[in-house]
């Protein structure tokens, strides 16, 4: 009877198989035996025993030497290109994303695999929000198992040693395939009635893999074409390039009962993607794709909640007559990072673009046009930005509404025959709360009319305008720096009051009055060369050869002055305060003139 248990401990049958199994497989041995042959078969069970225990020994070499075998290529330079993470609930509520390296905010990690003494090794280098872990020469450690719970790719993974205990959560390293290593970390948690569990997978390519070279490419996992709204509608996915074939992508004539998608539902007339990420729509190439609806209340295609969408080459609008609507045709709510690339927007929308608490928005190389209220409505949105894009014939309301918006920008683009109606007094060509901040930059201006070209100051570089219209509220890059340096002399004032009141309270010993005296003088010597720096880039160079020859004479004064104020305390511990307070009067006295005389 021991040898039967040996064995079947040697094959690891009590680990792996449940108890019932394990005693109905030695008491049919033991039947089939008889206790009888056991006793008179000794020699002949000693003899099996030790073949067993040769081919128990063989297999765990086997086992052994299969660390470098399964791990033939793990070793180089490996560059993560993004991390996925997958969650689910035992109720069957799932959540997954993926973040690319690329992406604004994102991790970046490096780790070499190196053999050292036999033994694989690794530098790893893993930089998040505010963490830095780096592990240099750590050795791994074979685990014969696999990476996380259900992988399919592999049964072994390696992980770091924990010299010092205090890795909480080791990650785990394992080959997704030839060319493909991942670094995984599982967190489970139970409890009586509930089960959450969770895989985060950061994937990496080695550093000379050629598609690192376009590494946006990388975000998506797959890519589909389709001919039609139901094959666009089904095949919405995260990390997925969906290509369309030309045609009519009619919208309002899909049976919203047969879209089963949980990334797609019916909003109003039109439809709404939602929770979608790393996801390209665009048209084949050379093909014309149209977007439409028929209900004029809803906006043409809605994107809630997603991130990194690129939408490529569609034209897109309402299929009714031009008139009055109340829906926009590319709609965007909780939004970050969506991308419209050489489409064509058009009425009767009510806004060619319409934008909520959303997050780096960019129109490239696009038309929006033919709009009944206006061209783009903002409305807490964080950097937008329309490069090369042309806004021509809408008309009524404001053409560009931009509230509580930060870095909204317009370059290179054109602005022509649109119209804000004189009986709507209080709209303007750009609505804007007080404390958004709008840039034109190269822009034309073309047969625009509105009363007023906007009701808070907007910023205009190097554009040319046509218009019919009031353009008083308008700032150039030069204003705008006027305006700062005048800023920034009030708060030298303010702090200028601050240090008399620190010599007035008469507490401080004499090398902090020296100190605070450097301080004052220091401040005003910054403002004024900001000064001259904006009167060199905005005076002609006539002019300031005259200008710069009385400056030349003003710091001949004040360095007379300096020194002569020093010289009645030559050596003593008060020098210094005296000379730096009497450069920081003539110096303020100098920056109140060039301020009043060149800087408009």
């Amino acid at each position: 009877m021991d040898w039967i248990m040996r064995i079947m401990k040697k094959m690891n049958l009590f680990k792996k198989a449940p108890a019932f199994i394990c005693g109905a497989i030695a008491i049919v041995m033991m039947t089939a035996c008889g206790k009888e042959a056991v006793t008179e078969d000794v020699k002949d069970a000693q003899v099996n025993e030790d073949a067993v225990d040769e081919s128990s020994a063989a297999v765990e070499t086997e086992s052994q030497s299969r660390n470098p075998f399964d791990a033939t290529g793990i070793e180089g330079e490996w560059v993560m290109v993004y991390s996925v993470y997958d969650s689910d609930y035992d109720s069957g509520e799932k959540y997954s994303s993926v973040t690319m390296a690329t992406d604004e905010y994102s991790p970046e990690s490096q780790i070499n695999i190196y053999k050292k003494d036999g033994k694989y090794t690794a530098d790893y280098k893993y930089i998040g929000y505010e963490s830095d872990t780096r592990y240099y020469g750590n050795e791994l450690v074979y685990i014969d198992e696999p990476a996380y719970e259900d992988y399919k790719n592999s049964d072994w993974c390696f992980t770091f040693t924990d010299p010092f205990g205090d890795m909480l959560n080791p990650k785990r390293f394992t080959m997704e395939d030839e060319s493909t290593l991942i670094s995984t970390s599982e967190y489970t948690d139970e409890g009586e009635d509930y089960r959450y569990h969770s895989v985060n997978r950061d994937v990496y390519l080695r550093s000379d893999d050629p598609r690192l070279e376009n590494p946006e490419e990388l975000r998506y996992f797959d890519t589909v074409t389709v001919s039609d709204v139901e094959g666009l509608f089904k095949n919405i996915r995260n990390n997925r390039k969906i290509i369309l074939k030309g045609g009519t992508y009619d919208f309002s004539s899909v049976d919203e009962d047969k879209v089963i998608n949980e990334f797609v539902s019916c909003d109003w007339g039109g439809y709404r993607i939602s929770n979608v990420y790393n996801t390209c729509i665009e048209a084949a190439e050379g093909e014309d794709v149209q977007f439409s609806v028929d209900d004029p209340y809803s906006a043409v295609i809605t994107f809630y909640g997603c991130g990194n969408i690129t939408l490529r080459g569609i034209t897109a609008g309402h299929n009714v007559e031009p008139g009055y609507c109340s829906g926009s045709v590319v709609n965007l709510e909780q939004t970050y990072g969506m991308d419209i690339d050489s489409c064509k927007l058009y009425g009767c929308g009510t806004y060619g673009v319409s934008a909520l608490n959303s997050d780096r928005i960019n129109v490239t190389d696009s038309e929006i046009y033919e709009c009944s209220y206006g061209l783009v409505d903002l409305n807490q949105v964080y950097r937008a930005k329309f490069t090369g894009c042309t806004f021509r014939d809408s008309k009524d309301l404001s053409m560009i509404n931009a509230y509580s918006c930060t870095d909204i920008s317009f370059d290179d683009c054109i602005f022509k025959n649109n119209y804000v109606n004189p009986i709507n007094t209080y709209c303007f060509f750009v609505d804007m709360s007080e404390y958004t901040d709008v840039t034109f930059n190269e822009c034309t201006f073309e047969n625009n009319q509105y009363n007023m070209f906007s009701n808070n100051k907007v910023k205009m570089n190097n554009c040319r305008v046509s218009d019919n219209g009031d353009m008083s509220n308008v700032e150039t890059e030069e204003d705008a720096d006027a305006s700062e340096l005048r800023r920034r002399y009030k708060e030298t004032c303010d702090e200028q009051e601050q240090i008399a009141l620190k010599f007035a309270a008469g507490n401080m010993d004499q090398a902090t009055m020296n100190q605070t005296a450097y301080e004052e003088y220091s401040m005003w010597d910054t403002l004024i060369n900001d000064i001259w720096a904006y009167m060199k880039a905005t005076i002609d160079e006539a002019a300031m050869e005259d200008i710069t020859a009385g400056q030349l004479e003003w710091i001949d004064e004040k360095e007379a002055a300096v020194k002569s104020a020093g010289a009645a305390y030559e050596g003593g511990t008060i020098q210094p305060m005296v000379e730096y307070e009497t450069g920081a009067k003539y110096t303020r006295e100098r920056v109140e003139y060039l301020l009043e005389n060149y800087v408009q």
